[in-house]
């Protein structure tokens, strides 16, 4: 007997499910959760194993660096203004002393530019970089939202220093929301990680060595409460709290309270939700102008890479991948997908068949979820199409949380073997793109285009902001037969842009379609011509 496994969810984990597909959250989702094995994201590479040390320096933790740029970017907001706080203003203020380390915040930011698209902001990556550090050191669950929106300049100064005043910091704190008990907590889980580096900071360690880096406890590569313990029991080698007293931050910090706070964290599992509690504060505290999603948990089932295009005159071509979380499943023999056609029926032949990927297992995982992935490439029939399809799996069938199925777009189609990137440099040192889309001919009246994302440098900044350029389409030619007309456009894409991502547009407003985030890295060199897919049909 066949049961919706939506019956079988909990009412907390119905709570954070999200309806496929999410432009908000898709693309997060996968950075988030897909960190090794079949079609991984590796956000987690850079941080590997909590030891990594970046550029082979023994003398630095990547994953401290990473949460560290997490605190820099935060502490400037301010509350009652509501500006600042994690949008990675960061970037453009490493030139202060405030921000003494700029090595590691840089190469932070350059490690994230390559996961920046316009579904992945830098500053909801500075979030996740908090998150994975935390996980692999064996840290608890931060819970993550998306929607954060990337700063374009530097914001305020003040971030705490070594030097800083108690009463100046505890301000600073308060100015971006958190009390005193809450700016101990995060200092200690803050530093639960790490040290100080000498080069930067020889007034704290009374050595300016790239080689002197005494750390905050003496677990450093584990996110774990000694640095409590040590400073209560008195035997810490934290160089804020043993160094010279105008440095001793730390120390200043940690006896706010009068330990009050400390004694408490002395606790593991107090230790460990409490950090839990504050990063998530941490990195939610954004611009009021900004709207975070829901806290984003791995979807139960999810497509993958799917594509659709015209095959020819009288087929369409669907390909992709079903994601199965396995976390608490056996991984199914198999998967079926009925599907319903343009009209919204169903048939008897309607089901589109599955077979597991092989590629890496055809398995993924994250840090707490395992995957595995089923392949699916298919040719269906133009006069009936499809619209939507449901999952079906021992016994269980999936609807897209009770959304009716996972919907498939056939009005308007990227075709990735007419459009291309041509990999040759014309005299402006730039790369032709040419992207083609076919419009279903009841709307091919309608406006359409596509948005591609350039990439914009500062000098001295490492990392960009996208500007986001509309590039018209035009009629190209009629599909044949089809039923579609092909539209094209062209843009000359800049050295630093060759590897990014486009949008393509038909309509405007409630009846906007698009296709989005096309990766240019998947486009072939060169453009076929429709007539070489109807030659190819007819032979």
């Amino acid at each position: 007997m066949k049961t919706n496994f939506l019956s079988l969810l909990s009412v907390a984990t119905l709570a954070c499910a999200y309806t496929w597909p999410s432009p908000l959250v898709d693309e997060l989702e996968d950075i988030i959760y897909l960190q090794s094995g079949y079609l991984r994201r590796g956000f987690r590479d850079g941080i590997l194993g909590c030891t990594f040390v970046p550029a082979g320096s023994q003398f630095r933790q990547a994953s401290s660096e990473w949460l560290r740029t997490g605190f820099h970017d935060m502490i400037t907001h301010d509350k009652d203004a509501g500006t600042g706080g994690i949008d990675a203003s960061l970037m453009y203020e490493l030139d202060r002393p405030e921000n003494q380390g700029v090595v590691g915040l840089n190469d932070t930011f350059g490690f994230f530019f390559s996961f920046h698209n316009t579904r992945a902001s830098m500053a909801d990556l500075v979030a996740i970089g908090v998150y994975a550090s935390v996980r692999e050191c064996g840290g608890p669950v931060v819970p993550i939202k998306g929607g954060r929106i990337d700063a374009s300049e530097a914001g305020p100064k003040g971030v705490p220093e070594p030097s800083t005043d108690l009463e100046t910091t505890t301000e600073r704190f308060a100015k971006a929301g958190f009390t005193t008990e809450d700016m101990i907590a995060m200092v200690a889980c803050g530093h639960t990680l790490g040290g100080v580096h000498g080069n930067n900071h020889p007034e704290v360690t009374g050595n300016n060595s790239a080689a002197d880096f005494p750390k905050f406890d003496s677990t450093t590569f584990e996110f774990d409460n000694n640095v409590v313990a040590e400073y209560l029991e008195g035997n810490t080698t934290n160089p804020l709290v043993v160094g010279p007293d105008a440095t001793n931050s730390d120390k200043r910090v940690f006896n706010a309270d009068k330990n009050v706070t400390m004694l408490a964290l002395a606790d593991p599992a107090t230790f460990r939700t409490t950090c839990s509690s504050i990063f998530e504060r941490m990195i939610n505290t954004v611009p009021s102008s900004v709207t975070l999603t829901d806290i984003i948990t791995p979807i139960d089932i999810k497509p993958a890479g799917l594509k659709v295009y015209l095959q020819n005159n009288t087929a369409l071509h669907l390909e992709g991948a079903i994601r199965v979380r396995t976390t608490e499943r056996t991984p199914p023999q198999s998967v079926s997908l009925p599907y319903l056609d343009q009209d919204g029926k169903s048939c008897e032949t309607c089901t589109i068949s599955t077979r597991p990927a092989t590629f890496q297992g055809g398995s993924a995982s994250g840090y707490d979820d395992s995957f595995k992935f089923y392949e699916l490439s298919t040719d269906l029939p133009l006069n009936s199409s499809i619209s939507s399809f449901t999952v079906e799996f021992s016994g269980e069938t999936h609807d897209n949380n009770g959304s009716g199925g996972f919907p498939i777009n056939t009005r308007l189609l990227h075709q990735p073997k007419q459009s291309c990137l041509v990999q040759k440099t014309d005299s402006n040192g730039n790369w032709n793109l040419t992207a083609v889309a076919a419009v279903r001919d009841d709307r091919a009246s309608l406006p359409t285009h596509f948005e591609i994302a350039v990439k914009k440098f500062t000098p001295g900044i490492v990392g960009s902001r996208l500007d986001v350029q509309k590039v018209e389409m035009s009629q190209w030619k009629k599909a044949g037969e089809s039923g579609f007309t092909l539209f094209s456009g062209s843009f000359a894409i800049p050295p630093e842009s060759w590897s990014t991502s486009y949008d393509v547009v038909n309509g405007e407003g409630d009846d906007k379609v698009e296709v989005a985030l096309i990766k240019t890295g998947s486009l072939p060199s060169e453009c076929a011509d429709w007539a070489d897919l109807i030659d190819n049909a007819a032979d």
